[in-house]
């Protein structure tokens, strides 16, 4: 027989829920794989993003360079780049006849990036130290050339700036290191200018060739500046070493996206299991109410699967309009879910992809599950409950035993080493989520099993109580739908929570037990024997370190001021009391150090004393020896100052006082933290997918709210008439929404947090660093957590009670 194929889309609109519920449950479908796609993208180019913040700007191009050559050649090999740089031999050039070390070099542009101190102009531009060392003075001649003196800078130091990152090795000197091995340079204005120096700086040279880029900003960009930047320098056929830091960076950014879409792969796949589940409710529905009409058709002649297809006609529109709108959706909110917005070209036809995938399989359980109750209901097959039977529950948490056995066997997967990305063992970091959903499956079943039994429960000395369990058993579909949804939100948002700010808490406190404290220099042995004091502006902040090997030695006075410690006044109490009594000097041994006398080079012999499991830059193996214990300073290997200030303060204010430094160190900057980046932003998304569960969970209870307005308004207003106070009734339908809210909560909690808690330990990116990650401070997200479902409680008891106060008795009656 012919359907009617015209008046089926038009029908749809006589029941807006059934199309408001149609849409948003493909919308939700959509956003999560188009999400999914577009947060895998945005991870890759946050990861390239992040990696270019590391490298010096000049080093993202492949780079050229080379040493021992003649003067002349490193000339003609500087001016085939963009920003070749020639330096000569250092060497000990004189002005006045008071020769210091020194050597010349030129880079284009490069006087725009000094700070004159002196002078000006087009000649020599000769640095302060080598200025004052030489007593230099503008307009002296350079003995043996014609080059005149005419400006003199402030020698760089580091921290240096962008500009000059790549070069630092060369024009940063280092002032503790002996005379001659490194110093600053002497800029000649032009690059011919070189080719006039004394005949002694005409061999030995060195040559750098850099060449400018504009900032990446996606993975193709960068792989096509790759090789076009390697063909460039194979065509440029120079017998120089090659850098190529750029592949490298290609290469942690990949493995981050891929890292990234394995993990979410398997959550990405329940989370559409659970929508088109939902699909299928709406359809049950949809048959249900249009039961006679299917009726009538099948009489008639219509197949099952013909009447299946009805149900695309009526439902197929909304499901596809809702499928776009979560795409819409994904890409608007990409800043609140994703670590980055910069998207590789293609990646929204990607996810436009997916969305029809789910689309299309969202019509076909459509026809499916239509064909399949119109079989049922008018081919009176009896019901069939064998997937009711069947023990999920069970089955998930058998999974989450193989995971944990994965977790706690590879951590995140591969062997990791320093500086290396880890292969995600996707099934390793699926454990948490798989206890929270074997949790929920357990939940929902019991409470279909206490609801089943719950007419036995007689409880009504309290009224409010037996309404609201009566109420709660005469929907137990509707009402374990909502459990298991609830659980699974709470569990994800809280997993995802924890574990992304375990990564984050982690990268700090492992980058500052490796450091030591914010940031740190080394300085010569003159400050701990006293000659150089300390600037003012450091005290209070700062303290004075010496470091020999497998030693620390601190000042118990002033070390817990800088140093990044858990508990500074444990370790102040236990340093302080490091009084050196005779020739033994008493220690503090730190985590597996052997507890026995032990004599360390420079140092008196130690005996340890008190025990600490771990310790800024010992992490867990070595000896703390106050310094007062040390009779020979000058013996200590080196020695460092530690401070709570940023990097470029720290080195600013020793620059003031002109005390020479070298080895900077940056807390921010001496870890690679890409791994626990991508460990971060893989959970940021699951806590993304949770919120999007809780959106769904709240809408269903509402839903579930209002299709049984009609029946809450009739027995709401018999109750009232024959009695019952309104603030029973009120306090029934909270009973009733609050203690569905209660059990989604509690559940949901309890299995992520001790999930997340016996994870996040072995969720480690860099295991060979300490501490391990341990679990945030979670109180603020219950906090959150708390006021939403309170909130969504009120909001569904409000519903409820609005059809019993607007209810007219005669109406309900008839």
């Amino acid at each position: 027989m012919q359907l009617p194929w015209r008046a089926a889309p038009r029908a749809a609109l006589s029941s807006p829920l059934t199309l408001l519920v149609s849409i948003a449950t493909t919308l939700l479908l959509g956003f999560v794989v188009a999400a999914a796609a577009l947060h895998s993208s945005a991870a890759g180019s946050a990861a390239l993003a992040y990696q270019q913040s590391r490298m010096c700007q000049h080093s993202v191009h492949p780079a050229l360079d080379g040493d021992g050559l003649p003067l002349s050649t490193a000339v003609t090999m500087a001016a085939r780049s963009d920003l070749g740089g020639a330096y000569s031999r250092i060497g000990r050039p004189d002005f006045n006849g008071i020769a210091t070390y020194g050597r010349f070099g030129h880079r284009p542009d490069a006087l725009a990036h000094l700070t004159v101190v002196q002078g000006g102009g087009t000649g020599l531009w000769v640095p302060q130290t080598i200025a004052t060392a030489a007593r230099v003075e503008i307009g002296d001649r350079l003995t043996g050339s014609s080059l005149v003196v005419t400006a003199i800078y402030a020698d760089l130091a580091q921290p240096v700036d962008g500009w000059w990152c790549s070069e630092a090795k060369t024009v940063v000197p280092n002032p503790l290191a002996g005379d001659g091995v490194s110093t600053s340079v002497i800029w000649v204005p032009s690059a011919a200018d070189l080719s006039l120096l004394p005949p002694e700086f005409a061999e030995n040279a060195t040559v750098s060739l850099r060449f400018t880029t504009a900032p990446l900003s996606t993975l193709a960009e960068a792989e096509a500046l790759g090789d076009k930047g390697n063909a460039r320098l194979t065509a440029l056929g120079l017998p120089l070493t090659r850098t190529d830091l750029l592949s490298g960076a290609i290469t942690a950014a990949r493995t981050s996206e891929r890292n990234v879409s394995s993990a979410l792969l398997p959550l990405v796949i329940i989370s559409v299991l659970v929508g088109l589940a939902g699909v299928g409710t709406v359809t049950v529905q949809w048959a249900q109410r249009r039961h006679s009409e299917l009726r009538l058709l099948w009489v008639r002649g219509a197949s099952p699967l013909a009447l299946g297809f009805r149900g695309v006609l009526e439902l197929g529109l909304p499901l596809v309009l809702g499928g776009l709108l979560g795409l819409v959706a994904a890409r608007l909110l990409l800043p609140l879910y994703a670590p980055g917005v910069v998207l590789a070209p293609g990646t929204l036809w990607v996810a436009l992809g997916f969305v029809l995938a789910v689309v299309l399989l969202s019509l076909v359980v459509t026809v499916l599950v239509a064909a399949w109750r119109a079989h049922r209901t008018f081919q009176g097959r009896a019901r069939s409950r064998r997937l009711g039977l069947v023990p999920w529950e069970l089955v998930v948490a058998g999974l989450a035993v193989l995971a944990w056995f994965r977790l706690s066997h590879n951590g995140l997967g591969t062997a990791l080493k320093p500086g290396s990305l880890p292969r995600i063992d996707v099934a390793a970091l699926a454990f948490p989520l798989l206890v929270v959903l074997a949790a929920a499956l357990l939940a929902t079943r019991l409470l279909r099993w206490s609801l089943g039994w719950s007419h036995h429960v007689q409880w009504w000395q309290v009224p409010a109580a037996q309404l609201a369990l009566r109420r709660l058993a005469a929907a137990v579909g509707p009402v374990t739908g909502v459990l298991l949804v609830g659980v699974l939100a709470v569990g994800t948002i809280a997993v995802g929570s924890a574990v992304a700010g375990a990564q984050q808490s982690a990268l700090d406190s492992k980058s500052g037990v490796f450091v030591g404290a914010n940031s740190t220099v080394q300085v010569s042995q003159d400050i701990a024997l006293g000659r150089v004091a300390l600037p003012e502006t450091l005290r209070g902040n700062t303290t004075l370190v010496g470091v020999s090997t497998g030693a620390l030695v601190v000042d118990p006075t002033t070390f817990t001021d800088a140093a990044v410690l858990d508990d500074p006044s444990s370790v102040r109490s236990l340093i302080s009391d490091l009084r050196r009594d005779g020739e033994v000097a008493p220690a503090l041994r730190i985590g597996r150090s052997a507890n026995q006398e032990i004599q360390i080079a420079g140092l008196p012999l130690l005996k340890p004393v008190a025990q600490l499991p771990s310790f800024p830059k010992l992490g867990t193996r070595g000896y703390v020896v106050a310094r007062d214990s040390v009779p020979a300073v000058e013996q200590v290997g080196s020695w460092h100052l530690w401070s709570t200030l940023p990097l470029p303060a720290l080195t600013s204010a020793l620059k003031a006082e002109g005390i020479n430094y070298t080895n900077v160190a940056d807390r921010a900057r001496v870890l690679d933290g890409l791994p626990f980046l991508t460990v971060e932003w893989t959970f940021g998304f699951v806590a993304a997918i949770g919120v999007v569960l809780a959106v769904v969970a709240a809408v269903a209870l509402l839903l579930a709210v209002e299709v049984r307005r009609r029946q809450n308004a009739v027995s709401g207003a018999l109750s009232t008439r024959m009695g019952m106070r309104p603030s029973v009734l009120w306090s029934s339908h909270l009973l009733e929404v609050g203690a569905l809210a209660s059990l989604a909560m509690g559940i949901g909690l309890v299995a992520s947090f001790a999930s997340a808690g016996a994870a996040v330990p072995r969720l480690d990116p860099a295991p060979w660093l300490n501490p391990a990650p341990m679990l945030p401070d979670l109180l603020p997200l219950l906090g959150s957590m708390v006021t939403c479902g309170a909130l969504v409680v009120v909001v569904a008891a409000w519903l409820a009670l609005r059809g019993v106060r607007t209810a007219r008795m005669g109406e309900l009656l008839r």
